[in-house]
C-alpha cells in the first residue's frame, strides 16, 4: 500500500507540474508571442518537477501503472481516450505540438524508444547531473517549422513528394451577369525528394562511468540529440541539395530576396513589405545572435539615447513590427530570414535514435561508443513565403 501511495503521489505531482508548463505555453501561444524570460524560467522549473516525479515514478513502477502513465501522456497531448466519449482535444496546433513534445519525452522510456522531440517550443529539461555541459546552439528555428512523419500517402522508404506553389496570380474581380469570369493562376509543381541520414558518434566512454554516474547516459543522449538538431537546423537554412545535403531555404528557387537598404531596420521593413504585398503574413524573423544584439542595442541619439526598439526589459522588445525575433546560429551574420514558417515542413522518416556499441575493440578495452542518427527531409511548399534579407551593405 505504501508503494501504491508513493506512485499516486508522484503521478499527481508530475501531472500538476506538466499542466503548469502547458498553461504557460498555451498562454503565450494564444497571445501570438514568444515566452518571456520569466515564463521560460517557470516553464523550465515546471518541466523539471514533472521529470523528477516521473523518474521517481519509474523506480516504483509496476505493470498496472503503465496504462495510467500513458493515459496521462494522452491527456497532456489533448487526445481523448477511447471509450470515454467526448471529442478530440481542441488545442491550437502550436499548443498541441507543445503538449505532444512534453508527453513524448515523458513516455519515451515506457514505450522503449528514444524519440527526437519537435513542435513550437523546445526548452530542454535540466538534468540532475554532476557533468558540466557547454551551452548548445539555440534550436528555436526548428520549432517554427511543422513536422510530418513519412508515412503512407506522403511517401515510402526514403522518398517523398509534395506540391510546391510556383506561381500565384489572383485575378478575382467583380463580374456582371452573363460575363466571362476571370481566371487566376495558381501553379503547382510536384517535387520529388528523399530523406537524408544525419548522424554522429561519441568518443569511446569507459564502461565504469555509467555505473559511477547514473545520469551519464541521459546526459550524453541529450548532448548528441542536440547535435543532430543543430545539424538539421543548419541544413534547413544552408543545405545546397548536393549529395547528402537537404535543399535548404537559401538554395530554393523562388525565395524572395531583399537587398540592403539604408540600415538594418529599413532593410527588414522592406522585406516585410515584399511579403505583405503578396498576401504573406510572416510569423517569425530569424537572425544570427550577433545581428539580434545589434538591433537590441540601436539607440536614438548616440551612445546615451533611448533604445530604438524600446525598453529591453519590456515584453514588446522581443518583437519588431509585431513579428517575433528568433536567434539562430544557422543564419549567417549579416542575413535575416523573414517568413511564414508554416509554408515549410520537416519530413521525418526515423526519429533520432540512440545506440550503444560495446563490441570489437570496445569490448576488449571495456569502452562504450554511442551513436545517434535519424532520417530527415525538407519540403518548402511556398518559396515566396520566405524573404532573405541582407542586413549589411
Amino acid at each position: 500500500m505504501e508503494s501504491t501511495s508513493r506512485v499516486e503521489t508522484h503521478k499527481e505531482a508530475a501531472s500538476a507540474a506538466a499542466k503548469r508548463a502547458r498553461e504557460i505555453a498555451e498562454k503565450a501561444e494564444s497571445e501570438n508571442r514568444s515566452l518571456t524570460a520569466a515564463e521560460e524560467a517557470d516553464y523550465r522549473k515546471a518541466m523539471g518537477e514533472a521529470r523528477h516525479n516521473l523518474d521517481q515514478l519509474k523506480t516504483a513502477r509496476r505493470d498496472p501503472f503503465m496504462t495510467d502513465l500513458k493515459a496521462l501522456a494522452d491527456e497532456l497531448a489533448g487526445r481523448t481516450p477511447a471509450g470515454r466519449g467526448g471529442r478530440k482535444g481542441t488545442h491550437s496546433p502550436w499548443a498541441k505540438a507543445t503538449a505532444e513534445r512534453m508527453s513524448r519525452a515523458m513516455t519515451a522510456e515506457v514505450d522503449g524508444q528514444k524519440a527526437l522531440v519537435s513542435g513550437s517550443i523546445g526548452v530542454p529539461v535540466p538534468l540532475e547531473t554532476d557533468v558540466v555541459a557547454l551551452s548548445s546552439t539555440p534550436r528555436s528555428l526548428l520549432e517554427l517549422v511543422p513536422v510530418r512523419m513519412l508515412t503512407g500517402g506522403f511517401g515510402t522508404g526514403n522518398s517523398f513528394s509534395f506540391l510546391r506553389q510556383t506561381v500565384r496570380t489572383n485575378n478575382a474581380a467583380p463580374v456582371a451577369d452573363g460575363a466571362l469570369k476571370p481566371s487566376s493562376v495558381f501553379t503547382l509543381a510536384e517535387i520529388e525528394d528523399r530523406v537524408r541520414v544525419i548522424a554522429h558518434l561519441s568518443d569511446p566512454v569507459p564502461e565504469r562511468y555509467f555505473a559511477d554516474h547514473a545520469a551519464l547516459e541521459d546526459f550524453l543522449q541529450a548532448e548528441m540529440e542536440a547535435g543532430i538538431l543543430d545539424a538539421l537546423q543548419d541544413q534547413v537554412v544552408n543545405g545546397d541539395g548536393e549529395g547528402e545535403n537537404l535543399t535548404g531555404i537559401l538554395a530554393t528557387t523562388g525565395v524572395i530576396s531583399q537587398v540592403f537598404a539604408t540600415d538594418r531596420l529599413t532593410s527588414i521593413r522592406k522585406g516585410l513589405t515584399q511579403l505583405q504585398a503578396t498576401g504573406v503574413t510572416p510569423n517569425a524573423l530569424v537572425l544570427n545572435p550577433a545581428d539580434l544584439e545589434a538591433l537590441d542595442l540601436l539607440r536614438a541619439d548616440g551612445a546615451t539615447g533611448a533604445f530604438l526598439l524600446g525598453d529591453p526589459a519590456a515584453e514588446s522588445a522581443t518583437n519588431i513590427w509585431s513579428v517575433p525575433r528568433i536567434p539562430s546560429n544557422a543564419v549567417a551574420a549579416g542575413t535575416a530570414l523573414l517568413a511564414d514558417w508554416n509554408q515549410a515542413e520537416i519530413v521525418v522518416r526515423e526519429d533520432a535514435t540512440l545506440a550503444l556499441d560495446r563490441s570489437g575493440v570496445n569490448f576488449t578495452k571495456n569502452l562504450v561508443t554511442l551513436r545517434v542518427e535519424g532520417r530527415f527531409g525538407l519540403a518548402i511548399k511556398r518559396p515566396a513565403s520566405f524573404a532573405v534579407i541582407d542586413l549589411a551593405a
